[in-house]
């Protein structure tokens, strides 16, 4: 069945059943946002919102419209995506002007968004720097990243002066932290405000059990990347809406539930640099559903 407003808001009543055939090339214009509230989530302590790396063909004030239109309230940034139509060459990072700044924040307070957190590089301690200056004057909570292990001393000393944490993001198979078991490592004896961002499509595309995984860090966790795919311990695996494939999504929340987490879930969408709002509504509608059920053991 195409997924459409009609459709969608339809299998929300109907607590999130649904499908993904027909999405493709099919504009959804919607008066309201899809999503009006996450109440289970919320009772659980859990907040959904997006990387806007799932944007990426867009300029960081378009992707705020997206989200807006799904109707989540949170976004974690990407420091390479262009800031606005007006303003293509400027990316949200520290070179970023202070009336610039300014407006993004305005933007993401006009869509209702909160900029929570920024996925950057952290390479050398002058860039670390910088970059939690920036996250301090943009109100943000978290930076995640993949530096060098001999920058954690740094970032460690930096997440205590600026009250900001860090989550430790995952790539893929054969990339330096691709298996948590190296970041815990690097992490050991360090501060609570040290720890993972855990990109659960990666662990999925390198043949790791997201929940295996979860066990092996559990306090450590900060955020999540989000992912659903369709098939498991396959490189090139491809995003399906979350609770349709092989991501173990329903374990993931789970174990989170059963850990006593309160970590922020932000979707990230990596089969195509755009995407309609139905689709991520769709997964949201599937997030709700298994917070209630778990709410309610």
């Amino acid at each position: 069945m195409p997924v459409t407003r009609r459709t969608f808001l339809a299998g929300t009543a109907a607590l999130g059943a649904g499908g993904l055939s027909g999405f493709r090339g099919r504009a959804v214009q919607a008066a309201e946002p899809l999503v009006k509230a996450t109440p289970h989530a919320d009772r659980l302590g859990w907040r959904v919102g997006f990387s806007t790396y799932t944007f990426r063909a867009l300029t960081l004030f378009e992707a705020l419209d997206r989200i807006a239109q799904v109707g989540l309230r949170y976004a974690e940034l990407w420091d390479g995506q262009r800031l606005s139509p007006e303003h293509s060459n400027a990316r949200p990072n520290p070179a970023l002007p202070k009336p610039l700044r300014k407006a993004l924040q305005e933007k993401a307070a006009q869509c209702g968004v909160h900029l929570m957190g920024c996925y950057t590089g952290l390479g050398s301690p002058d860039a670390a720097k910088a970059f939690f200056d920036f996250a301090a004057d943009m109100g943000l909570e978290i930076l995640v990243g993949e530096p060098p292990e001999a920058m954690f001393d740094a970032v460690e000393k930096l997440t205590a002066e600026y009250e900001i944490d860090f989550g430790l993001h995952n790539h893929a198979k054969p990339s330096h932290y691709w298996h948590p078991d190296t970041g815990l490592k690097a992490l050991e004896g360090r501060s609570e405000r040290m720890g993972f961002c855990c990109d659960t499509g990666h662990w999925v595309r390198s043949g790791l059990e997201p929940v295996e995984m979860l066990r092996r860090i559990g306090p450590r966790v900060k955020t999540f990347h989000m992912k659903d795919l369709d098939a498991f311990g396959v490189v090139a695996a491809r995003d399906v809406v979350w609770g349709q494939g092989e991501g173990r999504i329903a374990g993931i929340l789970a174990e989170v539930k059963r850990q006593g987490l309160k970590p922020y879930f932000g979707i990230e969408w990596e089969r195509t640099p755009d995407s309609e709002p139905a689709i991520h509504a769709e997964s949201v509608a599937f997030f709700e559903k298994t917070a209630e059920e778990l709410a309610g053991r």
